[in-house]
């Protein structure tokens, strides 16, 4: 019997109710510290506060708490979407204005597409073992490099792009949890590039398809 088919039969007999309060907190928390860092740091570097790997970050730590992948992915969107709810809560409560529909559309659909799937990645890490967990690490790790390379070429600070894909980078050593796992992890990032050029297409498109509305 393996170490974690036994942390999964464990961790499933423990109810869900009680980590999806935790959830529930640490999703607002994200939308706050969004909202506060994007006005505190500097010009250039407030980019960090806006971007999305963080919030993937997230999902994927608040599935790794989850007993099972069905709760695992709703805890991915419920701390999306609460971390959504937190950045407009905290702008009307400082600036008196909600989102715009555009916002909501957009945030909205990358919070019920990316929740779900780096909620079980983020289960795939803490239960799983093999290619399943090098899968899980290695798109952690792809979506941070990704936006890390679209920043470099977008923003005149490239200091904070390259951290981006620093991060990515260590994400294998820092996760795996041998050095079998971190060579699997590692040759995952490579599919998963591709995945997460794809996705950044994906969300700059539809940015600018709700743009309008």
């Amino acid at each position: 019997m393996s170490t974690e088919g036994t942390a999964a039969r464990v961790a499933s007999a423990v109810p869900a109710w009680p980590r999806l309060g935790l959830v529930v907190i640490v999703g607002l928390a994200t939308g706050v510290a969004t909202q506060v860092g994007q006005n505190v740091l500097p010009d250039g570097w407030s980019q960090a506060a806006n971007a999305i790997s963080p919030w993937l970050l997230v999902a994927f730590l608040a599935g790794s708490r989850m007993p099972d992948r069905g709760w695992a992915a709703l805890a991915g969107i419920l701390a999306l979407l609460l971390a959504l709810a937190g950045y407009h809560a905290m702008i009307q409560l400082r600036y008196g204005y909600g989102p715009s529909t555009s916002s909501l559309l957009l945030w909205g659909v990358a919070a019920l597409v990316g929740g779900p799937v780096f909620g079980l990645a983020g289960w795939s890490w803490q239960f799983e073992t093999g290619w399943r967990r090098a899968a899980a690490i290695g798109l952690l790790a792809a979506v941070a490099i990704a936006e890390g390379i679209y920043l470099i070429l977008i923003l005149p600070e490239p200091l904070v792009g390259a951290g981006f894909v620093l991060v990515g980078a260590l994400a294998p050593l820092v996760l795996a949890r041998s050095v079998v796992d971190r060579g699997r992890a590692y040759l995952a990032v490579i599919p998963a590039l591709a995945l997460g050029a794809l996705g950044y297409f994906v969300f700059l498109a539809l940015a600018t398809l709700t743009a309008g509305v």
